[in-house]
């Protein structure tokens, strides 16, 4: 037992460390992006690049990890990510440093995604296979949500004060830390089986090109899914503009920082989001009402936020949009869980996903320009707008082919019975 209490300890020193080296400029990054002089649509391509860079080299990094084990694709994930955070810390203003910043910020969390859960699931099974890992993670998510939370507020409310490269350079030195405690605690489990295992990059892009014309046909053979993925997709719009530029946003015209403290309400009232999606989803058996009435809601308090003139009542509805997003979430991915063909529920959900990262590059481009054109708050009006005209007559479209489905499923039923 002492072996997997200490796999379990350094599995939590790992999460916490990365979880602060990310959090520590994750309440100031944009700030310090605007101090170098780029404008919005800078931000915003910076955002769409680590998006794009993500999006291919997802795959091939679990192939990676595998091919070369967890601890070393981890040491490469904290020295590509600090080099992406280096190039941010000595910009001075040139795009070229702001590309190469998002790539290899975006390679080095490809790079870790999974690798640690993997191997402390690998190496506790290598002890105990039926070791059960529910307590594990749910801990995992409680001390790193608070030591992030902790991180953020001394990165914006200390650091930021001092000079908003701070934070940036702080984050390379802790994932460099990171790196020593991966050096001499965390060990590979001896079953390597996975490894002889593994799959060519190649044959990952392959699967993926594959998948995709699948999704293709799905989509546009299945009307059902083809409507709720239509239906899901604006939501990107109300959320881009103030998810990531909040701080933009309630920073604008004050000389003290004070994203410190909105970071943690921000985090803090994600996780109450999340917490109230059972019961919200209770309050009716037709989620896609819910769905209407969430999205009008959450379009009311930005809009709100954007128009009122008090700032602490901004922030406030800033908050309550926060909450419903995070609920929101967790309601649209049961739905569509519960509205597509189990034989192919991997396509679909994969396509789904490559659709909504689609959509988020878009929106991501096309909200720069308008911030620039027009300013934040009205971009966010603008973006707002267009998803209410967009999704709320898709809903109910998607909410009268439901109910034929559901008809019709019932008379068979009938049929079947007589």
């Amino acid at each position: 037992m002492n072996k997997i209490r200490n796999i379990k300890n350094t599995y939590y020193l790992i999460n916490i460390l990365y979880a602060m080296g990310i959090a520590v400029f994750g309440s100031t990054l944009y700030l310090y992006m605007e101090t170098l002089g780029y404008n919005f649509s800078q931000i915003n391509i910076f955002l769409a690049v680590f998006w794009v860079v993500g999006f291919f080299t997802e795959i091939p990094s679990g192939i990676i990890a595998d091919s070369f084990g967890r601890k070393n694709t981890l040491i490469a994930s904290c020295i590509v990510r600090s080099l992406g955070l280096f190039f941010l810390f000595i910009d001075w203003g040139n795009i070229t440093f702001l590309i190469l910043g998002a790539i290899f910020t975006s390679i080095g969390e490809s790079l870790k995604s999974g690798t640690v859960d993997s191997w402390m699931i690998d190496s506790i099974q290598v002890v105990d296979e039926k070791y059960q890992f529910e307590k594990v993670f749910s801990f995992n998510q409680i001390v790193g949500t608070t030591f992030s939370l902790l991180s953020g507020y001394f990165g914006a409310q200390i650091l930021g004060v001092m000079d908003l490269s701070y934070p940036v350079l702080a984050g390379v030195i802790i994932l460099l830390i990171t790196i020593i405690v991966v050096l001499f605690f965390m060990k590979e489990p001896r079953n390597e089986k996975a490894t002889s295992e593994h799959k060519g990059v190649g044959a990952a892009f392959s699967s993926l090109k594959k998948t995709t014309g699948k999704g293709f046909t799905l989509f546009r053979t299945d009307k059902t899914f083809f409507l709720i993925c239509i239906s899901f997709l604006p939501l990107s719009l109300i959320v881009t503009g103030p998810f990531n530029q909040w701080q933009l946003f309630f920073q604008e015209g004050r000389e003290s920082i004070n994203t410190g403290y909105i970071y943690i309400g921000l985090s803090l009232f994600g996780m109450f989001g999340a917490f109230l999606s059972s019961k919200v989803s209770a309050l009716s058996e037709n989620k896609i009402y819910i769905l209407i009435a969430s999205t009008l809601i959450n379009t009311a308090a930005v809009v709100v936020c954007v128009l009122i003139e008090n700032y602490i009542l901004a922030i406030c509805l800033f908050f309550v949009h926060v909450t419903i997003t995070a609920t929101e979430e967790v309601i649209r991915f049961t739905f569509l869980n519960q509205n597509i063909n189990k034989e192919n529920r991997a396509t679909l959900l994969s396509f789904f996903n490559t659709l909504e990262a689609g959509a988020t590059i878009l929106a991501l481009l096309v909200n720069g320009l308008f911030s620039d054109l027009y300013g934040i708050g009205n971009a966010w009006l603008i973006m707002s707008a267009i998803s209410i005209v967009v999704s709320i007559p898709v809903y109910l479209i998607v909410n009268n082919v439901l109910k034929k489905h559901l008809t019709v499923k019932e008379q068979q039923g009938q049929v079947a019975k007589s």
